[in-house]
């Protein structure tokens, strides 16, 4: 029996996301095992593959034999490290960790969370994407696309993950000196960032600005940001909103499940709103939406460069919906399922296993999304906008300086006033 490659997941935007999650996890395992089982990907060596293991045998045999000094040969050690640079050098973002490295990724994980920093791996140096709002990272003024080129004297060209979560990792308030440059400008900036433990997300709030258009701040895609967006449409719904604006600024995405539950509000059942394509040509998995809030109010999405990931996500099943307007500047173009294997020896390989593919059937990875209007700011400005937090202005006191500052939410709010 042959199977089509393309699976159909209906997504229900009530109850719990783990329900969600469980429909994800199962429909990706059985698109990958209906593929298998017709037509599976290559299981045997090539040509190539038994000539590169031979010429890596004929390079230990002659190091072993001739090398001065044979004592300093580690073949594990050595080994590990020459895999995990050819891993890298298909991909940066995938890594080998040893056993030692696997049984602390979590742990480091969350000390990098203590500057509040989201940042990719690229082939040079870590690129900033979003810091999260009211972190120390955030008040240091970091946007998306700046590369981190020292760590507290440690400079990081073709740095790891696991090397940059330990340099941003330590005690509480002691401080972590960064080294920052931003591409756009050419400048270079010498930050100091003082650790801090993080605290609870700030709660997002329902606000009115003028003529009945309603602001919402969407700083990550988790569960609880959702079911806060839940509450916030219904009650935009029962006011009769005459329009929305969603602020993604800085919304360096959060958990992909929760990213297609906040889409499915805005569209009607049956709506495509993501895919995952996979490394075997023609293999996706498509999710559509199987429910909805029927939040039918005109809707603006601000979006900047760092806006990523799950973010964009929900930005491009709307735009590509047409259910709403983008207004910004380019987002990150970060779009991919990562998955980690644990091998024979206890290392654990991390690699990129599928790519989001937006309902246009285009790849946001180094991408991301254009938007609909176009709306660049001074990078001095952006910085302070950035510095301030987005969503953090009274309205009442202040809307005249908001509006003279920042440029795209006055283009939002022009754009549903119409």
């Amino acid at each position: 029996m042959r199977y089509s490659t393309t699976k159909i997941i209906r997504l229900r935007s009530a109850g719990k996301l783990s329900q969600a999650l469980v429909v994800f996890c199962c429909a990706a395992y059985l698109a990958t095992t209906l593929y298998a089982a017709d037509e599976p990907r290559v299981l045997t060596p090539t040509p190539s593959s038994f000539e590169t293991l031979s010429r890596f045998t004929q390079l230990l045999e002659v190091l072993q034999k001739d090398y001065v000094q044979p004592s300093h040969i580690n073949t594990a050690r050595s080994t590990t490290a020459a895999l995990r640079g050819f891993v890298r050098s298909i991909d940066p973002e995938a890594d080998l960790l040893t056993p030692e490295e696997a049984a602390v990724t979590n742990e480091l994980a969350d000390t990098a969370a203590a500057i509040g920093l989201n940042f990719a791996i690229g082939d040079d140096f870590p690129t900033v994407i979003a810091p999260r709002d009211g972190s120390p990272a955030e008040n240091g003024g970091l946007l998306g696309g700046e590369k981190i080129i020292a760590i507290s004297d440690v400079s990081t060209p073709h740095a790891r993950r696991i090397e940059v979560d330990r340099l941003l990792g330590g005690p509480r308030d002691f401080p972590v000196n960064l080294r920052v440059l931003d591409p756009r400008t050419g400048a270079v900036r010498d930050l100091h960032v003082r650790r801090a433990v993080p605290g609870p997300a700030s709660q997002a709030v329902l606000r009115y600005l003028d003529k009945g258009i309603a602001y919402y701040r969407v700083s990550q895609f988790t569960q609880d940001a959702v079911e806060s967006l839940r509450a916030a449409m219904i009650l935009a719904k029962s006011k009769g909103s005459a329009g929305i604006i969603l602020d993604l600024r800085n919304n360096a995405g959060g958990a992909f499940e929760a990213a297609q539950v906040a889409a499915s509000f805005f569209v009607v059942k049956g709506t495509e709103l993501v895919a995952l394509e996979y490394g075997v040509p023609g293999l996706h998995t498509t999710f559509v939406s199987d429910e909805s809030l029927n939040v039918t109010a005109p809707l603006v999405l601000l979006v900047n460069g760092g806006t990523a990931a799950e973010a964009e996500v929900f930005a491009a099943a709307l735009q590509d919906n047409h259910r709403a307007r983008i207004v910004g500047t380019q987002t990150f173009g970060r779009g991919f399922l990562s998955a980690s294997t644990t091998l024979s020896d206890g290392s654990v390989l991390v690699i990129p296993t599928a790519y989001y593919m937006r309902p246009s059937k285009e790849i946001l990875q180094d991408k991301g999304l254009t938007p609909d209007v176009v709306v660049e700011l001074p990078r001095e400005t952006e910085r302070s906008l950035a510095r301030t937090g987005f969503g953090t202005f009274n309205w009442k006191t202040d809307h005249t300086e908001v509006l003279a500052t920042d440029l795209p939410l006055a283009k939002a709010i022009a754009l549903l006033a119409k």
